[in-house]
């Protein structure tokens, strides 16, 4: 089993400002807008592969802003969105682990969370 995992694609081919989408930029995403409408099609430089068998793998993507990708490349049909927003009990055991080696208790982190500070940074990241 496996997948392609891209952590903050917003960051690699998203548009921001001023800046200029880049050849590498457009390569990128006209090969994940063919992967999405083509899945068992994949090319090989210019040719298309001599048999339409594919096994297809997952592409999971992280993201910060999807404002700033391809409008085309995530809209409904193309890709399945699943936003995660943390529960407080998620945001304690994240925080925990990170901790872990520290020495950071458990009821440290509760004390921490509890504080909302946290909370309020994740929401507003």
């Amino acid at each position: 089993m496996s997948c392609l995992m891209i952590n903050d694609i917003d960051a690699g081919i998203g548009r921001f400002g001023n800046t200029q989408m880049t050849v590498n930029n457009q390569i990128v995403v006209g090969a994940l807008m063919n992967l999405s409408d083509n899945p068992t099609r994949v090319s090989i430089g210019q040719d298309l592969r001599e048999s339409n068998i594919t096994n297809r793998v997952p592409i999971i993507v992280t993201r910060n802003d999807f404002s700033t990708i391809y409008a085309p490349l995530i809209c409904d049909g193309r890709m399945e969105k699943f936003y995660w927003q943390p529960t407080k009990e998620d945001i304690m055991n994240i925080v925990h682990r990170m901790y872990e080696k520290d020495g950071i208790s458990k009821d440290e982190v509760v004390s921490i969370v509890d504080m909302d500070i946290l909370t309020s940074l994740v929401q507003a990241g």
